[in-house]
């Protein structure tokens, strides 16, 4: 899924996953001091702008220019700033432990090169930052509510936990839960969460 798709898909259908925050973001971000946040694979915007409101520091990423488009517009509108980066994420280098927080939302990578981007995205955490994480289990191809349908790109709770060095598990969770995210994730869904703190290094 290159930048042609996502710019054909976020064209054709604005607004795909919503405008409200991802509800796990919405719960976990409020139990943190704000500071500086990166959200990879944000498409539209909602996470990010959410995050903005409440005055976080946000980075966003994405490799659709009609997804950043509509995010800064939508920005713009409602008086908020962010950093929003065109690119491929696998040419994304962070400096190291630079984020407060780092969340994936549905943030599904090729396996040949997750554990490498999921790697620096922790070294770009600060150290007891947190990693906040939620995305398709292997069951979701049961499902018919989104999500990728090349089950390497699924996530199995065990495996991902192992491709994050350095953190603390916090949090996790692994079972069904009924999606209401725009037309892209609406239905029951087999999600994986997860919130790590990275450990300090030596």
């Amino acid at each position: 899924m290159d930048s042609k798709f996502w710019d054909e898909k976020f064209s054709l259908t604005p607004n795909l996953y919503g405008d409200s925050p991802n509800e796990f973001i919405k719960e976990q971000l409020g139990k943190f001091e704000k500071g500086k946040i990166l959200f990879p694979g944000e498409g539209e915007g909602r996470n990010a702008l959410f995050s903005a409101a409440m005055g976080w520091e946000v980075t966003a990423l994405d490799q659709s220019q009609i997804a950043r488009k509509h995010t800064l517009e939508k920005a713009e509108k409602a008086g908020l700033h962010l950093e929003y980066h065109t690119c491929n994420v696998e040419n994304y280098i962070p400096e190291p432990k630079s984020f407060d927080v780092i969340a994936l939302i549905y943030f599904h990578l090729p396996l040949s090169i997750r554990d490498k981007v999921h790697h620096r995205f922790a070294m770009a955490l600060k150290d007891n930052g947190h990693l906040i994480l939620e995305g398709f289990g292997k069951g979701q191809l049961n499902f018919q509510s989104g999500g990728p349908k090349n089950p390497e790109m699924l996530y199995d709770l065990q495996d991902l936990k192992s491709s994050f060095p350095q953190m603390t598990w916090e949090y996790e969770f692994d079972g069904i839960l009924h999606l209401n995210e725009g037309k892209g994730h609406l239905g029951d869904a087999h999600v994986v969460r997860l919130v790590g703190k990275k450990e300090p290094s030596n």
